[in-house]
């Protein structure tokens, strides 16, 4: 298969694309999002194709991870303001009071290249009419993927093709599987927590509930929080199918926000740009992670996903 293109057809009919290393197997969805659609290793879902009714824009498509582009997390209420102007966005998120994850992953994203173990998706926004009320900027989006037999690279960017300078960050938000027995590890030196607006209230020291430096066990924890100081490495581990999976990445995405919804057979582990409503905190709060574009600048930022070896009983 290597050298071929691997485009194929959803079950609903819209183009997939299908990238296969060694044991891992990685299938992309541009017409939702540019979405994830499946990534597993040896016949192991790491990641959970996962149905959001409240995104609405993916019209019940499951997913395993979608881009977070031009910015991650909240906006509180939609509303910010930025030189010298205010600007009120769209909620995009079915019976949430806030704007969520920017915009890119509401629209198809165009396939560049698809062939072998590498692809690339490109999605541009130009913010005329209805478009303006999801972002008020002009910018270029890129993914790039590379599969290779220890695991997957993305690289997402962001580019401003407006006018003017504005704040940028970026993510991913893959659905990582959660089992009866899912373990995951990380180290971080702070945590927002969150008030009942699910908006930042203070940032406080990992301790207690909220650290995950010696591996806590997240069948039974609820939580949905933004850690800064994450230092780029988070392991989930399987004990029923002997497999860790390692998330890392470097910066700009200096952000790991938790999301462990009860209940449900997936979490969360999301590398990110930015804390929560940062868009708003721009002056007065120190490290929110949102960088300013001048027109033309580019923001980027590379994720692996990998088997580790060390916590893994693979061959």
């Amino acid at each position: 298969m290597m050298g071929q293109d691997l485009s194929y057809l959803s079950s609903e009919g819209d183009p997939v694309i299908e990238l296969c290393a060694g044991r891992w197997r990685l299938v992309l969805d541009p017409a939702t999002g540019g979405a994830i659609a499946a990534l597993s290793f040896g016949g192991v879902e790491v990641l959970r194709p996962v149905a959001d009714a409240r995104l609405a824009a993916q019209q019940g498509r499951a997913v395993a991870a979608y881009p977070l582009i031009p910015y991650a997390n909240r906006i509180g209420w939609g509303r910010f303001g930025f030189g010298g102007e205010v600007f009120r966005l769209d909620r995009n998120f079915a019976g949430h009071s806030h704007t969520i994850h920017g915009n890119a992953w509401m629209h198809p994203w165009d396939v560049l290249a698809a062939a072998g173990t590498t692809a690339r998706l490109v999605f541009d926004h130009a913010p005329y009419g209805v478009s303006a009320r999801e972002w008020p900027f002009a910018y270029h989006a890129e993914q790039h993927f590379a599969l290779d037999e220890q695991g997957l690279s993305l690289r997402l960017s962001v580019e401003n093709r407006d006018t003017r300078p504005w704040p940028a960050g970026l993510g991913l938000h893959p659905y990582v599987a959660r089992t009866p027995g899912s373990v995951l590890r990380f180290e971080a030196d702070t945590v927002w927590m969150t008030d009942s607006d699910e908006l930042p209230l203070d940032q406080r020291a990992v301790e207690g509930p909220t650290e995950f430096a010696r591996g806590r066990a997240v069948a039974g924890v609820v939580i949905d929080n933004c850690f800064a100081g994450w230092g780029g490495s988070a392991c989930a581990t399987w004990p029923e199918h002997g497999v860790s999976l390692r998330i890392e990445a470097g910066a700009p995405l200096d952000h790991l926000q938790l999301y462990t919804p009860a209940d449900r057979d997936f979490f969360g582990l999301e590398p990110v740009s930015n804390m929560p409503d940062a868009i708003n905190r721009l002056e007065d709060t120190a490290g929110q992670g949102l960088q300013i574009l001048a027109p033309g600048e580019v923001l980027a930022g590379t994720i692996r996903l990998s088997i580790d070896s060390a916590e893994s009983n693979v061959a």
